[in-house]
């Protein structure tokens, strides 16, 4: 049953909170499953939680226990880069671009760097605004330019980085464990021997979680698509033979809201994953919680300097993905976030 509050309703009673996001949404729902009473502070969208004699409080995917310092490190993408670096951890190469610098400082960058590169805000989330597999001038200057016209021109800084080729996982972790690991790949269908690549696309698109998660996003037919798969030999009448998995769209930044899947892989993992996610929690005191943003050419297998790279790490990051992933087991992630705020829920 649901819990009733004085001021506040619960996000299953008479009325829907506005402007959460669903992970938000998930951990208030495991919170009243818990018998923790929350509220949502008037004009805000910080949650107070209050579990026993204790207290705390929310915002984001950020409980209370990450310090500003851990959020801060986190949010600049190039103290992130620096701290992670000192500690040894494999990172892409890269140089900082600020809104000052000339076009022959920007020359001497891009000239630096092993192409294709990857050209980002330092600021970036959720993979906006990031432009990757840039191998020419007219397209770095390019994307550039696209960044700051996106951020309306403010003086936002840019990474620009030599980009890695691998395979993208989201890690999730606390200070004490890897809660999660799931694999991130751009929109396919996998033959069943029989459907044709538009009975697949169907087939998919009805998936309960993508239906429900409003993270997830439908497989669109458009001419891209099927452009896509005339280059690979296939169209959307073609039937594939069973196992067989084709890519609709080519591998981005935006591969979940495009479609994309999300594959649990948590229990493959080499224990050389887990050092790495150590080192980096060790690095970064008061990040009670993260998501790691790891590229690797092979997850199962012992990570050495040159065959991975983290990406990003985040301290607000998406807990529907990796609770709620399109393959593999579903994971107790929203009750490990509350757990970080009260350690005696079992």
């Amino acid at each position: 049953m649901s819990i009733i509050l004085t001021k506040h309703k619960t996000i299953s009673g008479d009325f829907e909170l506005k402007g959460i996001g669903k992970s938000t949404s998930l951990v208030l729902k495991e919170a009243e499953r818990q018998g923790i009473i929350w509220e949502n502070l008037p004009y805000t969208t910080l949650f107070k939680l209050q579990y026993l004699e204790s207290t705390k409080f929310f915002h984001g995917q950020v409980p209370s226990e990450t310090t500003e310092y851990a959020s801060h490190c986190c949010n600049n993408k190039e103290i992130t880069k620096n701290i992670l670096e000192e500690a040894g951890v494999s990172i892409n190469k890269g140089h900082l671009l600020k809104h000052s610098h000339t076009s022959k400082t920007r020359a001497l960058v891009f000239n630096s760097l092993q192409k294709p590169l990857v050209v980002k805000p330092a600021n970036s989330q959720c993979g906006n605004n990031v432009h990757i597999n840039i191998s020419t001038k007219y397209l770095y200057q390019k994307a550039i330019d696209e960044i700051y016209k996106n951020h309306k021109m403010r003086k936002v800084h840019i990474l620009v980085e030599e980009m890695f080729i691998g395979n993208e996982y989201r890690i999730l972790a606390t200070q004490d464990k890897i809660l999660s690991v799931i694999k991130r790949i751009a929109a396919n269908v996998v033959g069943d021997g029989h459907s044709t690549i538009a009975q697949l696309i169907d087939l998919k698109n009805a998936n309960p979680i993508r239906i429900t998660m409003s993270t997830y996003h439908n497989i669109e037919i458009d001419s891209l698509l099927i452009k896509f798969l005339k280059e690979q030999t296939y169209s959307l009448k073609s039937v594939l033979p069973k196992g067989k998995r084709v890519f609709l769209r080519p591998k981005g930044p935006l591969d979940i809201s495009q479609g994309g899947d999300t594959i649990d892989v948590t229990d493959t993992i080499h224990p050389s994953v887990n050092s790495i996610v150590k080192t980096i929690m060790d690095s970064m005191p008061g990040l009670a919680l993260t998501g790691i943003d790891f590229m690797t050419k092979n997850i199962h297998t012992a990570q050495i300097k040159d065959s991975y790279r983290i990406i990003e790490i985040n301290a607000s990051p998406s807990l529907d993905w990796n609770e709620f992933p399109l393959e593999g087991p579903q994971r107790r992630i929203a009750f490990e976030f509350l757990k970080i705020m009260f350690p005696s829920l079992n």
